[in-house]
């Protein structure tokens, strides 16, 4: 008796935790409000959007930015306001407000501009800040190697072997976590399809075997909403790809990436049925879906 009590009690608490960790089902509904969106059906999008941000605790500043967005379409000031500062706690920069045109007329612009400062140290505050300016810094030693042609590969492969160290101690310093989103902010200044200014910027410089090391943890933050899941998909894709010849115009022949989730733009990509699943298993949205919000296409070599 007492075996099965035990039995069922940690079940319980296993259940509890993959469902209160589990960001899959908020990942899909953000997508249909996009794809709402997209559609120009703003009113279907904003309920959804309401939907998703009651799915977690912790939705994301830049999905919140784009309710904003939608709601601006609505002419809504004041669900543009209510998202933007909702947005701004999770550490959406005033810079991206400017954006929102219709918003930017009404009277709830110069509130939330005389707010700004005091609802951004509210997300700061939450932060681990002095490791937050650690791994900027890390990125800009990144950036600076690759810059200077003067010290050339050898300066490159000993900054990436300290940053990649460097990413082990803190995984462990943080309780075997990666550093994402709730340790460090969302450092997304041009929004989540981009990798400039953030951690996957250092990553994609890595070695595959560095990168095949830090997968674990880095799967676990885009199911715990710690990462989004286009930069973990983005990092697999620029260490995994493997290249194949193509015939150009003018009879010319160049390599070509092969991507498994496709996250490039014109992207070639090896199975789409494969893409399909292994995109679902992170919340990735369909390929469909996705090349049509960054306005691209995609070539598949098999279905």
């Amino acid at each position: 008796m007492k075996i099965k009590i035990i039995l069922f009690i940690s079940v319980f608490f296993v259940n509890i935790n993959l469902f209160s960790q589990n960001y899959l089902p908020y990942y899909g509904t953000i997508n249909k409000a996009e794809i709402a969106t997209l559609d120009r059906q703003f009113q279907k999008s904003d309920s959804l959007y309401q939907v998703a941000f009651s799915i977690v605790e912790k939705p994301f500043k830049e999905d919140f930015f784009l309710a904003a967005w939608n709601a601006d379409n609505l002419n809504d000031d004041v669900k543009v306001y209510n998202y933007l500062k909702k947005g701004i706690k999770n550490g959406l920069i005033f810079k991206r407000v400017k954006e929102l045109k219709n918003f930017k007329r009404s009277k709830y612009y110069k509130i939330l501009k005389q707010d700004y400062k005091g609802l951004i140290s509210t997300h700061m505050d939450k932060l681990n800040v002095p490791l937050r300016n650690e791994i900027a810094d890390m990125i800009k030693e990144d950036q600076k190697a690759r810059k200077s042609l003067f010290l050339g590969v050898k300066k490159w492969r000993k900054v990436d072997a300290y940053n990649f160290k460097r990413l082990l101690e803190i995984i462990k310093e943080n309780d075997g976590k990666w550093p994402g989103f709730s340790i460090i902010g969302e450092i997304t200044p041009k929004g989540k399809y981009d990798v400039t200014d953030n951690i996957v910027l250092m990553l994609l410089h890595f070695k595959s075997e560095q990168i095949d090391a830090l997968k674990p943890y880095m799967l676990k933050a885009v199911l715990n909403g710690e990462m989004y899941p286009y930069h973990y998909a983005r990092i697999i894709d620029y260490k995994s790809s493997n290249a194949i010849p193509i015939k150009a115009p003018k009879r010319k022949t160049i390599l070509k990436s092969i991507s498994i989730y496709g996250t490039y733009a014109n992207s070639l990509i090896a199975n789409r049925t494969i893409a399909e699943i292994e995109r679902a298993k992170i919340g990735f949205e369909p390929l469909d879906d996705y090349y049509r919000k960054i306005n691209s296409t995609y070539t598949c070599i098999e279905n």
